[in-house]
């Protein structure tokens, strides 16, 4: 019989929790847009992504919403993601 902790480690490098995706989320707008978003104003539910942000940042986002969706669809764990709030 093979010791639960040895079939637990290929679980270990799995990143599909959602502080991960949120974190990947936030680098890649903060690497299109040119500045820092933090993680603490993105969120998602189904397929939609949501950021609380400024109103000004939020303009900015919506003038590359598609650009931005392309990006994120294309991250691992993230294709699902079809729009921005």
């Amino acid at each position: 019989m093979i010791p639960l902790s040895q079939l637990l480690l290929r679980f270990k490098s799995l990143t599909n929790t959602e502080k991960v995706k949120k974190q990947i989320i936030s680098e890649e707008l903060s690497n299109i847009l040119g500045f820092q978003i933090p993680l603490e104003v993105v969120s998602f539910s189904k397929n939609t992504l949501f950021l609380k942000v400024q109103p000004i940042i939020k303009s900015e986002i919506f003038l590359r919403k598609i650009e931005i969706i392309k990006k994120i669809q294309s991250l691992p764990g993230l294709g699902y993601i079809q729009d921005i709030k």
